[in-house]
């Protein structure tokens, strides 16, 4: 009788081992999607940075419905989904913001284009995932590895694209808005804005870490102060009374509330400005002051030596902090305490166009951008003095009133004028931290 070989026992095993091996990579493709990878550099180092990607960013999440997009990140070793929000941008970069029920429908039906804005928090980005499994439901997947170009840290998102309306992203809300009062209120700080000049904030309230109340109100106002010279000759001056303002529009997501006025400011009896579109974009930890000036005629042929001031003012009070106002060039900083010293006159001359205000309450950061190739010149300013009156004003004199003091405004020619104020409010961080923070935070110049 004929027998058939035994084969050694080690041989068998690895026989085996190799046909596991064929079954997994068999099946692998069943178990996960195929995903195109995308590579974004971008700033991300601070768990305070949002997220701004266009849709120029993703390529493999272009011209897809904006309502079946979802933004996953790595938790825990599994993929979840992340706040995230859409918001759509024309050719020029002005917002399209829905205004009633027909246009958000619209909105949702819409696909994703290269001037839209992907955004979502530097905090929720995660590690790279080992695959995307199919059993989340998506028919498509991008990969969005993150490089940050300061730290050289990477982090990575993926954006999903389902057959239907994506799942519910995560029950995050970072900020919202309340209409009746127009106020916009994160963990951190509440923001009240001027029911007569709604382009102006009233109140910045600081929240407690601890027990989220709001802290006592120390601002007086914000202030806007025109100056400079009509026809060569005339001194000219104006304030926020000159303007006229209304709101017009406001979105509130998850991630960002974006609060557009529509101003104007007066020249001469009924003469008045252009359009001057403001865009108070706001985040949990920030918000972004987008003005945008379209001209069609050039200010110098009619102002000369044009100065803009843009404050904020603070309120004398018994209980109000040890407060100190540092500039890039001046690290040693100076104390409000309403009286102009020497060396608060320095810090007007200060290089750089960022400032920090800090007390034990936190740090607001101030950075203030130009679009690049602008003849407009900014640097911080502070007046600290109570008893010089600065009208119209809500509390008479100026207690820390400090901001940025730009001049070049008579320079600009006719065309879409474009500058960004930054500002973070941040509990716990050093003023060298401070400054590192705004050197390397994203800019939204685009």
């Amino acid at each position: 009788m004929h027998r058939s070989p035994l084969w050694p026992r080690p041989f068998l095993l690895a026989q085996a081992l190799v046909c596991a091996m064929v079954v997994l990579l068999v099946r692998s493709p069943c178990a996960a999607l195929v995903v195109e990878k995308t590579t974004v550099v971008y700033p991300f180092s601070s768990p305070y940075y949002p997220m701004v990607l266009t849709g120029k960013d993703l390529p493999p999440l272009l011209n897809h419905p904006l309502k079946r997009l979802a933004l996953y990140a790595v938790d825990g070793g599994e993929l979840r989904p992340i706040a995230f929000q859409i918001d759509r941008r024309d050719a020029r970069g002005s917002f399209q913001i829905p205004a009633g029920e027909l246009e958000r429908a619209d909105e949702e039906e819409a696909l994703l284009d290269g001037n839209d804005e992907c955004v979502f928090m530097a905090s929720a980005v995660g590690d790279k995932a080992v695959s995307v499994p199919k059993a989340l439901g998506a028919s498509t997947a991008a990969e969005i590895e993150l490089r940050d170009p300061h730290t050289g840290r990477r982090g990575w998102v993926y954006g999903l694209v389902f057959q239907e309306r994506a799942p519910r992203p995560a029950p995050i809300d970072y900020v919202a808005y309340d209409a009746e009062q127009d106020v916009v209120e994160s963990e951190t700080v509440r923001i009240a804005f001027s029911r007569e000049h709604p382009f102006l904030i009233d109140r910045i309230l600081w929240k407690e870490a601890e027990t989220g109340r709001t802290a006592h109100n120390f601002t007086d106002t914000m202030k806007i102060r025109h100056r400079g010279k009509l026809l060569g000759a005339i001194p000219f001056r104006r304030t926020e009374g000159d303007y006229t303002s209304r709101l017009s529009a406001v979105k509130d997501g998850p991630v960002r509330v974006i609060r557009r006025t529509y101003n104007k400011v007066r020249i001469l009896w009924r003469l008045k400005t252009p359009s001057i579109f403001i865009d108070f974009i706001h985040y949990a930890n920030a918000f972004f002051m987008d003005t945008r000036l379209d001209l069609p005629f050039r200010p110098g042929l009619f102002f000369s030596d044009v100065e803009t001031l843009m404050t904020m003012d603070g309120r004398p009070d018994p209980g109000f902090p040890l407060t100190k106002v540092f500039t890039d060039s001046a690290r040693d900083g100076v104390t409000i305490d309403g009286s102009m010293s020497d060396q608060k006159k320095l810090l007007n001359f200060s290089t750089g166009n960022s400032l920090v205000v800090a007390n034990h309450l936190g740090r607001i950061l101030l950075k203030l951008e130009v679009e690049r190739g602008s003849p407009i010149r900014a640097r911080p300013y502070l007046m600290d003095n109570e008893a010089l009156h600065d009208p119209p004003e809500n509390i008479p004199g100026q207690f820390g009133n400090v901001g940025f003091l730009s001049t070049g405004w008579d320079r600009l020619d006719t065309a879409e004028h474009h500058l960004v104020i930054s500002v973070y409010f941040i509990r716990a961080i050093s003023v060298d931290e401070a400054f590192r923070t705004m050197r390397d935070a994203p800019s939204f110049m685009r």
